[in-house]
């Protein structure tokens, strides 16, 4: 068996509804922008463990398991206009975005392609998003996100894929 390193990033990827099965196709899917180095992380939470004790046993009779759950943070460093409205919403009209008066709940499927190794294609995925910038020579604007992975709604899909990069 071959080793398989995953290194690097090349893009992330979404589009605002579930795929009807899962194939990795990136039809249809945009990157949300530049992705400020150092930024992209996946985490997953410690699973929940649940222990059931009888008062006559020290150990444990049984137990019931909750994963913990999957996260994946980023920021953008270059948006724009209509990036702003895909993660906040808002308007825009002639690039002119308005920020919106009530938080916008923003679910897209996201393709995540590191430079090699493997790629990761989440169905149905919360993505939060925060304005980070930083006014000064050494600062940017930043747009980070918390992207959550959600069960698909979608029959059939799971909520992760994981394939090697082409």
């Amino acid at each position: 068996m071959a080793n398989i390193v995953t290194l690097g990033l090349s893009k992330i990827l979404g589009k605002a509804s579930e795929p009807a099965k899962c194939d990795f196709s990136e039809t249809d899917y945009t990157a949300f922008g530049l992705t400020y180095e150092d930024t992209a992380k996946m985490s997953q939470g410690d699973a929940e463990v649940q222990e059931f004790y009888a008062e006559e046993e020290d150990d444990p009779i049984d137990t019931i398991e909750k994963a913990g759950k999957i996260t994946f943070n980023f920021s953008i460093m270059n948006p724009d206009t209509a990036v702003l409205k895909r993660l906040f919403g808002g308007e825009v009209a002639e690039d002119v975005w308005a920020y919106p008066d009530t938080v916008a709940s923003v679910e897209e499927s996201v393709i995540i392609v590191p430079r090699k190794g493997l790629k990761f294609q989440v169905p149905r995925m919360k993505l939060v998003a925060k304005i980070n910038g930083e006014f000064s020579k050494k600062g940017l604007l930043l747009i980070e996100v918390t992207g959550t992975v959600l069960k698909p709604k979608t029959s059939g899909l799971k909520k992760i894929y994981v394939t090697k990069v082409a």
